[in-house]
């Protein structure tokens, strides 16, 4: 199934980053930054070098052009944010609400933040840009990890009885679009809305609540 060959294509393409050298990484250290603040577009790789040190040399030997660096600082920060998501969902077995309950609050703490409001537009500005170079293909894939995640999860659950459902993937996505919801529209357009601990967690309960009995959760 193509979707099951994107899910191992995405989750090995994370484990498998290749190991820099101590130049190429300090072109790294401060991330996407500079991309927020300036946008994707107005970004040069004479503009990364200046203020990330280094040389053209360099940049260009690790990377080739600035589409595939933004790729690879995605990646990067993809593994940073959501590696060990995957890796601690071994443990919630039979224990879907927990784990849906932990994965929502940590995707609502991460999405509100102001960091993540500007990647988000800045997503929203690549998807008009016409560039061939610019493989939106595969920066969807690396965005769709977390859903990937708790896809993956979810499956685990439906083989081991403990959940009915037909598309675990589908589930995955319909839960995070109800998490983030409420909130992450409103702040893209930069409406001032009530995004207070004590609201996201109110929130995420009664998403929680209407999908573990829409998963008809087995005890």
């Amino acid at each position: 199934m193509k979707r099951n060959a994107d899910v191992l294509s995405v989750l090995s393409l994370i484990d498998s980053v290749v190991k820099l050298n101590h130049v190429a990484r300090k072109l790294l250290m401060w991330r996407i930054d500079f991309f927020l603040d300036n946008g994707y577009e107005n970004v040069s790789m004479n503009d990364i070098v200046k203020h990330a040190g280094g040389s053209l040399a360099t940049l260009y030997k690790h990377f080739g052009n600035k589409e595939q660096l933004f790729i690879y600082i995605l990646e990067q920060k993809s593994e940073e944010v959501f590696g060990e998501w995957g890796r601690k969902s071994v443990c919630y077995e039979g224990r879907i609400e927990e784990f849906l309950t932990e994965t929502g609050r940590m995707f609502l703490d991460l999405v509100t933040t102001p960091d993540a409001i500007l990647f988000h537009r800045l997503l929203i500005s690549i998807g008009y840009i016409n560039d061939s170079r610019l493989n939106k293909t595969q920066i969807q894939n690396l965005m769709s990890v977390p859903v990937i995640i708790i896809a993956n999860y979810l499956e685990n659950e439906k083989v081991n009885g403990h959940i009915e459902v037909e598309d675990t993937y589908l589930v995955a996505e319909q839960f995070l679009n109800a998490v983030k919801g409420p909130f992450l529209f409103q702040t893209i357009l930069g409406i001032q809305i009530d995004i207070s601990e004590e609201t996201r967690l109110k929130a995420l309960k009664q998403v929680v609540t209407i999908f573990c009995r829409g998963l008809h959760v087995i005890q």
